[in-house]
């Protein structure tokens, strides 16, 4: 008796012949494989992006601190180098505020000894007006020495050089090569610094 809600059985020669077809899992296996690269593709994309991200952000942060420390360092220099220029300015104007007065004082004192200048035939009078102008002489250069300004001479037999020296003659010298400082006729004046003349002395040149 067939039951038609029942399904049809083979028939029993056909039972172990019957195999079914593979096509759809063959197809659903090749789609996973797929999916399953694709997400491994996607996670290894995601985690090279987040490291090169945060190699990023410490090439950031490293160089604001490069640049942060440059900047800091050049305006501390800035600030000392400001600092220091003003207190260079300052201390040179008082130096030259004192000398400019003790200058004043000298000329003060040179025109009433130069009012006060006695008849040529007091030879008395003449010998203490000469010693009141030795006297001056003696002020002007203790004034000079305070403020750090010294005498300076040529080295005789010395190279000739026109920056520290000032040529007012020549002269044929026995022994000595030309261009040689042959003899001082005026010393100079120079600041505590030996390169810094502020007036050069006078020298004859060998030829």
């Amino acid at each position: 008796m067939n039951d038609p809600s029942l399904p049809e059985l083979p028939a029993e020669g056909q039972l172990g012949s019957h195999t079914p077809p593979r096509h759809g899992s063959s197809k659903q296996t090749l789609g996973g494989s797929s999916i399953y690269r694709l997400c491994e593709e996607i996670i290894a994309l995601r985690e090279t992006n987040s490291r090169q991200h945060k190699l990023y952000e410490q090439a950031l942060v490293k160089s604001r601190d490069t640049l942060q420390s440059a900047f800091n360092s050049f305006a501390a220099d800035t600030q000392r180098a400001y600092q220091q220029l003003r207190q260079e300015l300052h201390g040179e104007k008082r130096i030259s505020l004192a000398l400019l007065n003790e200058l004043l004082e000298l000329g003060f004192d040179l025109e009433r000894i130069a009012a006060g200048r006695p008849p040529k035939d007091d030879g008395e009078a003449l010998g203490h007006w000469a010693d009141a102008i030795e006297v001056e002489v003696r002020k002007a250069r203790s004034a000079l020495s305070r403020h750090g300004i010294q005498r300076y001479d040529a080295v005789i037999g010395s190279a000739y050089h026109p920056a520290f020296h000032e040529r007012v003659g020549s002269r044929r010298m026995e022994g000595m090569d030309p261009l040689r400082v042959a003899e001082q006729r005026e010393h100079g004046y120079a600041s505590q610094q030996p390169e810094f003349i502020l007036r050069r002395p006078k020298v004859i040149v060998s030829e």
